[in-house]
């Protein structure tokens, strides 16, 4: 393909087709009819030479080649969007922009459902994406621009970054259904003599098995697990514990029959969850806006929200 003979608004095109997998949508998407649509996508067919798109029953399916493109060409179309919003001032209402975060599925529980529901009324045509990508990666990509920001208990993202206080949570311990106890709350005997449950992504949980280490006990470990989703129905089932963040306790309890939560018998670090975005991102007004966003929901209500504003990070990059 000659790229300087391709017509620019067959891009918008291409994009609609691939998003809506029907001709007549993709046509109301980009102000097009079906027949001038239909007439747009011959020639986009004859310019890359390929069939892009073909019918199938379950609509317009993109060939191998098209795929390919996909991800270029949608990515291209972002960044066009988002240079002449942000040259233009960002209006949340009409804006089609679409944010990546990187989250934990911790952060995820704590930040998602609100910020959706919000951008309901106020901005219908914003979209988010959470990133699959590990921790270790979280500073690279924001670095990059290949992520808007980082929300969570991050402490590889300490310095070089700017940073937004959202709220400090503390750990706690929920037992199952069948975990019996002498008291209301739960003892240190009992806590190291009871068969514990470990959500490996939680990094407190395993800071508190080290030091547990120090002193000279031990916890046995009956499962571990990646993440917190399957803790309510585990916990309804069996004897186990787990020490996780009170906001999950809390969330834990109300879906887990039979499930209580209690104080530990010890002190624990506390949990600081923060909003993280690069110097490129500081002064972007759709970044900031979303930051506000953020900032702005009651995350864990009945716990101590805190940070009244960002903290420059101790880097000269981001000076």
């Amino acid at each position: 393909m000659d790229i300087n003979k391709l017509d620019l608004n067959l891009l918008l095109v291409f994009e609609a087709l691939y998003l809506e997998r029907n001709v007549t949508r993709a046509g109301e998407r980009v102000g097009l009819s079906q027949p001038s649509m239909s007439n747009a996508l011959l020639r986009l067919r004859n310019q890359c030479n390929d069939p892009l798109f073909v019918r199938t029953q379950g609509g317009m399916e993109p060939t191998s080649y098209a795929s390919e493109l996909a991800g270029s060409v949608l990515r291209a179309l972002e960044l066009v969007r988002n240079g002449f919003e942000q040259a233009s001032g960002f209006d949340p209402g009409s804006s089609q922009r679409s944010f990546t975060l990187l989250m934990s599925d911790f952060s995820q529980f704590l930040v998602l459902p609100q910020l959706v529901a919000r951008f309901k009324s106020s901005a219908p045509g914003i979209s988010l994406e959470v990133s699959s990508l590990s921790r270790e990666h979280y500073r690279a990509a924001l670095e990059s621009g290949d992520a808007d920001l980082a929300v969570g208990n991050l402490q590889e993202l300490q310095s070089g970054f700017y940073q937004q206080g959202l709220f400090v949570d503390q750990h706690v311990c929920v037992m199952g259904s069948g975990f019996l106890k002498a008291g209301e709350a739960i003892t240190l005997d009992e806590y190291l003599a009871a068969r514990h449950l470990v959500v490996t992504a939680n990094k407190t949980d395993l800071q508190i098995e080290k030091e547990l280490g120090k002193q000279g006990h031990r916890r046995e470990v009956a499962l571990r697990v990646p993440n917190y989703l399957v803790l309510p129905k585990i916990l309804a089932q069996t004897d186990l514990i787990v020490t996780v963040p009170e906001v999950i306790a809390q969330a834990i309890t109300d879906d887990a029959a039979g499930a209580t939560w209690s104080r530990l018998p010890f002190q624990t670090p506390h949990t600081h969850i923060r909003q993280f975005w690069h110097a490129r991102y500081h002064h972007d007004s759709a970044n900031t806006w979303l930051r506000r966003q953020i900032a702005d929901l009651h995350i864990g209500a009945s716990l101590r929200k805190v940070g009244a504003g960002p903290t420059p990070p101790a880097c000269p990059e981001a000076a």
